[in-house]
């Protein structure tokens, strides 16, 4: 038998260390919004690529209808943000993964089923970015949302949050939300022969973790995709329900304050 510790520690440093990148890229992208760029009578697509503007190709982009191009830089904005939200409450779950398969003889590289779980539980996000930048993309083009990826209208807002205050006491929200916040349970009992086995057990856990946070996640069209404190804050928010104690008094608290807040915005 062997220990995943050195494995676990490595993997968990690797994704600290890119989870900090991704955040450190969402703050540099907050800072150079199309908005702070057109004060300055900057382009980021025609700016000099020099040491303080080699990250410009991947800024957000510029007004007007978005192209093919402005696309992949807005996937590619998704991709890291879900890793900047997401990667971090995966923590637990790879450490409980860690603890349960140094407890099997058959493994035969602890370091490649760390990497193959974590890769397989990031794909689900990464359709879910391809979806939700295909969303952007033709609510920005329809002028739905603004540059900054905020819903003009405060009536479709408020019934986003309405629907995901809704969610909140559903059957399938609770369902999933146990899954994520249980991994032990979620794990045990499952036989893991090979890498196709662990591969299948990152899916699975991504695809429970995307059916307890999808419109989380979608409710950063309330406040901006670009809005760096709303990305923190949705953060927060997914983090406090998976790890916190009482999680069904968490969720409908949660719940309750959107339904109040969105129907609000329809009010007013």
């Amino acid at each position: 038998m062997r220990d995943f510790k050195v494995e676990y520690l490595i993997t968990l440093f690797a994704l600290s260390v890119l989870v900090a990148l991704a955040w450190y890229y969402l703050y540099m992208m907050a800072s150079y919004t199309p908005m702070s760029m057109n004060m300055e009578n900057k382009n980021p697509m025609t700016m000099s690529m020099d040491g303080t503007n080699t990250i410009n190709f991947l800024m957000m982009p510029m007004t007007g209808e978005w192209g093919i191009n402005d696309f992949i830089v807005m996937f590619v904005m998704w991709l890291i943000m879900m890793i900047a939200m997401m990667l971090p409450s995966t923590f637990i779950f790879l450490n409980i993964f860690r603890m349960m398969r140094s407890n099997m003889k058959s493994v035969s590289s602890p370091i490649i089923e760390m990497l193959i779980i974590t890769l397989s539980y990031f794909v689900v996000w990464a359709v879910f970015s391809l979806i939700a930048c295909t969303f952007q993309y033709f609510l920005h083009n329809n002028g739905v949302v603004d540059m900054m990826g905020t819903f003009q209208n405060k009536f479709i807002a408020g019934i986003l949050l309405i629907g995901a205050g809704l969610f909140q006491f559903s059957s399938l929200k609770n369902a999933c939300l146990e899954k994520c916040r249980n991994p032990l349970s979620f794990i045990m009992g499952r036989k893991i022969r090979g890498y196709t086995d662990v591969t299948y057990l990152g899916l699975q856990h991504g695809i429970f973790c995307l059916g307890c946070c999808w419109l989380l996640m979608l409710l950063l069209f309330v406040n901006g995709v670009m809005n760096l404190l709303w990305v923190v804050a949705i953060t927060a928010i997914v983090l406090i329900e998976k790890m916190l104690p009482f999680e069904q008094l968490s969720s409908r608290f949660l719940g309750f304050l959107l339904v109040g807040w969105g129907s609000y915005l329809i009010i007013i």
